[in-house]
């Protein structure tokens, strides 16, 4: 019998997974691909360390949890309080992930959940069936509105109605010579940030510079077209050194983080059986990305919080 499940490997997912680790409390991560992470990742390219997602982030205020984790010299200051990971973002999921011994199920999908007998009951596409005492959802919200629709319709109706938008985000390894001066202050509605960092475990050498650019791209658009009107749009006449795209569908909200979506999210929240969270870039009052800073600090609170919140649940219920 597990204490909790958590859905979802992705950063929220994992620090809940890391604080119910250290709570002693009998859990297991579900994570639909085959790695967790999300939509983070890093990826090697000639070189170059690249990040797909989230790569300039605010600075992480956490000392403890980064001591915890290893990463207090991990990370390197692009611009006033906005970071990147010397190693990429991947670096702080991986250190997560690794600190879990509970249970985990990659590769599979949550198709419902249900509750029999007083505790919550899971069913799994492939027609497994796993028990828990409280469920932490850390999932985007249209597949939250999937799990959802048996068990709470009302709240998998609003959640059904979240839109994103369409950025695509392209990483960039180019010779310091050849980018514009004035780059970084170039970004507009349609390129909606341009980032930057010179650490050198993220290049080839100190001649390099890599570069994370978010572009908002049409319908159908390729990697390569979109490459070719970013390298048009800066007066890049070289193609860059290496470069790779990357485009995850629920990566950025089309949401105003203002008073409505609060009081959403509180009718959401008021709408699910006790017992039940849902944490995840989705979900927060100020928005996950702030034009393409990601605001990590504040889903790893989410997601220990979210795992507090799972365990004194379970433990009234048992009593």
């Amino acid at each position: 019998m597990r204490d909790v499940v958590v859905i979802g490997g992705g950063l929220s997912g994992l620090a809940a997974g890391y604080e119910l680790e250290k709570r002693g409390a009998r859990y297991t991560v579900i994570e639909v691909k085959a790695r967790f992470g999300g939509a983070i990742h890093t990826l090697p390219a000639a070189g170059f360390l690249m990040d797909g997602a989230a790569f300039a982030f605010r600075r992480l205020s956490d000392e403890a949890l980064l001591q915890e984790l290893g990463l207090r010299r991990q990370q390197v200051e692009i611009a006033d309080g906005i970071a990147v990971f010397a190693h990429g973002t991947k670096t702080l999921l991986d250190a997560l992930a690794s600190r879990l011994h509970g249970g985990r199920l990659l590769r599979m999908a949550v198709s419902s959940i249900g509750v029999w007998r007083g505790r919550f009951s899971i069913c799994l596409e492939n027609g497994m069936v796993l028990d828990a005492g409280a469920i932490i959802i850390a999932a985007p919200a249209r597949y939250a509105a999937r799990m959802l629709y048996n068990l709470a319709p009302a709240a998998a109706e609003c959640l059904s109605r979240f839109r994103y938008d369409s950025i695509l985000r392209l990483s960039l390894g180019y010779k310091k010579c050849e980018l514009p001066a004035d780059i970084a202050t170039l970004a507009d509605a349609a390129c909606r940030f341009i980032f930057a960092t010179d650490a050198p475990a993220r290049l080839p050498s100190a001649d390099y510079r890599l570069l994370q650019v978010g572009l908002r791209a049409a319908d159908g658009a390729s990697p390569q077209a979109m490459l070719a009107a970013a390298r048009k749009r800066f007066g890049m006449s070289r193609p860059p050194a290496a470069w790779r795209s990357h485009q995850w569908a629920e990566a950025d909200l089309l949401c105003p983080r203002d008073s409505k979506h609060a009081a959403a999210m509180r009718r959401i929240r008021a709408q699910l059986p006790a017992g039940i969270s849902l944490i995840g870039s989705d979900y927060l009052p100020p928005a996950p990305q702030e034009a393409g800073i990601a605001r990590l600090q504040e889903r790893l609170d989410a997601g220990r919080a979210a795992a507090h919140d799972a365990i004194a649940f379970y433990q009234r219920r048992r009593r």
